[in-house]
């Protein structure tokens, strides 16, 4: 396995073993380009990007540059470039959970409210008629909680934390019902700053995070719908929290960054890929930058995923060849915790995140492959 920072090592090793200038070229496809998009309405860092059914973009929430946490929310249209303020949430939060629902709607989850309160009310957004309405309370608070939407329609929603409790449950909401369901399996261990990825086969992997007296977790687990029970996954590579996730062409996950301690003071360059065949993991290569606090990865339209957030730079994944490069264009600084969202094309939307002294924005940044 090659582990290098640089495409220029790359190119020379593959040179020493044999490999051609023209096999090199082919696996390094066009880079894109990242560039500076419109202001949204307001600054925000901790909040949540989601797809509405007419293709524009709900941002949700989140913290401003004076550390206010919002109730706001506003819409994005990629079309016209434009950010329109939209329905108040009944509750202010950041650090809270979204999922695009079978029916349209968008659910917010959990998070925090003013003065640090973990919550566990919910509220989804209708684009008809506009509004945001409350569904209901979880059974535990949860800030920072991980949801993903199953196939079987149900949102699966895992740890978090209640103030600085990691939790080890995990609960469903039902679309149907409209109600949540504790489960009674719970995970190996509690966890907060972990990743969920949705595998091909319809089962969840659940990779690192912190855990019991803020130790930084080198474990993951697999949940079965089908079953509604956690499974071991065997170690990662190495212990990893707030870290990004995807799931690739190839039915592998790519797990890149974080940081190796529970306070998010030392950011990651490491990555590794878990194969569901095997059920382990295995090193890849290392990020150009190190980084950390990032939302999830994107899959862009050739196969190859995108790591964006935690750094001031963007870095794609080369499956073939098993290395990272830097995209050209970038953020104005390192962003932690900003929403990015994949649109119908393939370009990538960045908005807003903190800046390394806790200062949120209100600008946006644009991937595009061409």
């Amino acid at each position: 396995m090659i582990r290098t920072r640089s495409a220029t090592l790359l190119f020379c090793l593959l040179l020493a073993c044999g490999a051609s200038s023209q096999e090199v070229s082919h696996h390094l496809r066009p880079l894109g380009h990242i560039l500076a998009g419109r202001d949204m309405t307001m600054a925000r860092g901790g909040h949540t990007a989601t797809i509405l059914p007419n293709f524009s973009v709900m941002i949700a929430g989140g913290r401003n540059e004076h550390g206010l946490v919002l109730a706001t929310t506003e819409i994005y249209n990629a079309n016209k470039e434009t950010f329109t303020s939209a329905a108040r949430m009944n509750i202010p939060r950041e650090g809270h959970a979204a999922a695009s629902l079978g029916d349209g709607k968008v659910l917010v989850i959990g998070g925090a409210t003013r003065g640090g309160a973990a919550l566990s009310s919910c509220e989804d957004y209708d684009d008809e008629p506009a509004v945001w309405v409350r569904r209901g309370n979880m059974h535990a608070r949860r800030n920072h909680p991980v949801a993903i939407m199953l196939r079987d329609g149900r949102v699966l929603v895992t740890g978090g934390e209640d103030g600085p409790l990691p939790l080890d449950s995990a609960e469903t909401y039902s679309t149907l019902t409209g109600k949540w369901t504790l489960l009674g399996a719970k995970m190996s261990t509690p966890r907060v700053g972990h990743t969920a990825t949705l595998l091909a086969d319809g089962r969840v992997l659940l990779a690192g995070g912190t855990g019991k007296h803020r130790t930084v977790l080198n474990s993951a687990e697999v949940f079965n719908p089908q079953t509604n029970t956690f499974t071991s996954a065997g170690p990662m590579r190495d212990p990893r929290t707030l870290h990004t996730a995807v799931l690739m062409a190839d039915g592998k996950v790519l797990l890149a960054g974080g940081s190796s301690d529970a306070e998010g003071k030392t950011a990651l360059a490491s990555a590794e890929l878990y194969d569901p065949a095997a059920n382990r993991f295995v090193g890849t290569a290392l990020l150009n930058e190190p980084r950390m606090k990032m939302p999830n990865a994107s899959l862009l339209l050739d196969g190859r995923p995108i790591v964006v957030g935690g750094a001031a730079s963007a870095e794609i994944y080369e499956p073939r060849a098993e290395m990272f490069r830097t995209v050209p264009g970038g953020l104005d600084t390192a962003r932690y915790a900003p929403a990015s969202i994949q649109l119908m094309d393939g370009s990538l939307r960045i908005f807003g995140g903190y800046d390394s002294h806790g200062i949120s924005t209100a600008k946006t940044w644009i991937y595009r492959l061409n």
